[in-house]
């Protein structure tokens, strides 16, 4: 069974077509010149300034600028605003007029620019604070809360996370810390049948010794009676030791079952009626 990050290294491994062959590291002799990397060479120390980014002015998208723009003159609710600032009536909205001022002819709230409800506009700007390598697919809060530093629009938070959640490299790298459990789905059983026709088996193990038993091979009728029958029994079991269990304890009452239900694999069940039909004891 693979953990998930092994399953991550075996989905990414997939792409490419190539053999990978175990060798053991007693084979593996010494790494020699061909096999080192250069760039791993000494070399001497650069000295580097380290710079806060408050001193530096943010690369502004004039196409994005534009598109905003362009947006913000057809939508409704930024032409409501600016006519309630302009005829100063109170705000038509739950939030304050004064929360919404204009910049360089951009409608902003809370001095984040405003975006319009544009779906393609706003995808954009969730690709520029989550897609691009420098912010590195961050999850549904940390995207959020870089997006709120700049711009603003109505059910944000919504929208960043049916984004995210849609997102296939986010799905396809990062672990689900609270994975589903599906559903249990019961055995059917046949109202028809006779009893023991169907049984289940299982074993319960490693109880104090009794007798040189240390073991209970629990047998159940699971369609018709739900009749139980106990044989004692010890850990090492087989599937030879198994049939002639049953063979004592319930084939001689009821005959051979046409099913038999256990978690130790369909190879022990088939084993077990196997051994059964050929020896009859």
């Amino acid at each position: 069974c693979l953990t998930p990050r092994q399953s991550r290294w075996n989905l990414f491994l997939s792409q490419f077509d190539i053999s990978i062959t175990h060798k053991p590291g007693k084979d593996i002799p010494g790494a020699d010149s061909l096999s080192r990397r250069p760039n791993y060479g000494t070399e001497p120390d650069e000295e580097r300034t380290l710079l806060p980014n408050t001193l530096f002015i943010g690369r502004i998208d004039v196409n994005l600028h534009n598109r905003i723009k362009e947006s913000q003159a057809t939508d409704q609710l930024a032409n409501t605003i600016l006519h309630a600032k302009t005829l100063n009536i109170p705000s038509p909205f739950k939030f304050s007029l004064d929360d919404w001022t204009t910049d360089s002819d951009l409608l902003l709230f809370r001095k984040c620019i405003y975006i319009p409800d544009n779906k393609d506009l706003k995808q954009q700007i969730l690709h520029l604070f989550h897609d691009l390598p420098s912010f590195g697919h961050p999850g549904i809060f940390k995207t959020t809360s870089l997006i709120r530093q700049h711009y603003w629009w109505p059910g944000l938070t919504i929208f960043v996370k049916n984004f995210i959640n849609g997102c296939a490299a986010c799905q396809q790298m990062k672990i689900n810390t609270h994975p589903t459990t599906p559903p249990l789905t019961p055995i059917p059983a046949d109202p028809s049948a006779l009893p023991f026709q169907s049984v289940s088996i299982d074993f319960i193990t490693n109880l104090p010794l009794s007798n040189s038993f240390d073991s209970l091979m629990v047998i159940v009728d699971h369609d018709s009676s739900k009749g139980i029958v106990l044989c004692p029994c010890n850990k090492t079991i087989d599937a030879l030791g198994t049939a002639l269990l049953y063979h004592q304890n319930v084939y001689r009452r009821f005959g051979l079952p046409k099913r038999i239900i256990s978690d130790r694999g369909p190879q022990f069940v088939r084993a077990t009626l196997h051994t059964i039909k050929a020896h009859r004891f």
